[in-house]
């Protein structure tokens, strides 16, 4: 009778906790398995303006790396799981930081010291993937017009 009940009691231990893990793994992964909508406002510095203190993310495009200065981030996760420095902590420890595919690659060599550029994409975070679906001067449609 002790056995069967020891038996049981270990079983029911093992079986909690097996449903604990999981539940936690997946809780943290799943919302990084899917492409995420993500917005990035960018500028290269003007010539004589350097990145100082400021936050610098890393585009890598063919084989190149660009290096811009980020203003905002934003991610449109609709289940409100997943924020920027969510995706920040993934990214930035890799350089380039994202790995850019997609419609807008060739922006990036484009961009002009002292011009900034919102680019909306769908973010991977399984190889650190942003694929361009739209890149547009100036700060996106919240952001002040630029006067040429």
């Amino acid at each position: 009778m002790k056995k069967a009940i020891s038996r049981i009691g270990l079983f029911a231990v093992a079986i909690s906790a097996l449903v604990f893990i999981s539940a936690r793994a997946d809780a943290q992964m799943r919302p990084m398995m899917i492409p995420l909508a993500t917005t990035l406002v960018i500028s290269k510095p003007a010539p004589g303006d350097i990145y100082g203190d400021k936050q610098v993310v890393t585009m890598g495009v063919s084989g190149k790396t660009y290096k811009f200065v980020l203003k905002d981030a934003y991610v449109d996760d609709p289940t409100g799981k997943v924020h920027w420095p969510d995706i920040w902590q993934l990214v930035r420890q890799y350089k380039p930081n994202f790995n850019v595919t997609g419609l807008g690659e060739d922006t990036f060599a484009k961009i002009q010291p002292g011009q900034t550029l919102t680019v909306r994409g769908m973010f991977s975070g399984n190889n650190q993937t942003l694929e361009v679906m739209s890149a547009e001067r100036g700060g996106g449609p919240f952001g002040p017009t630029e006067h040429y």
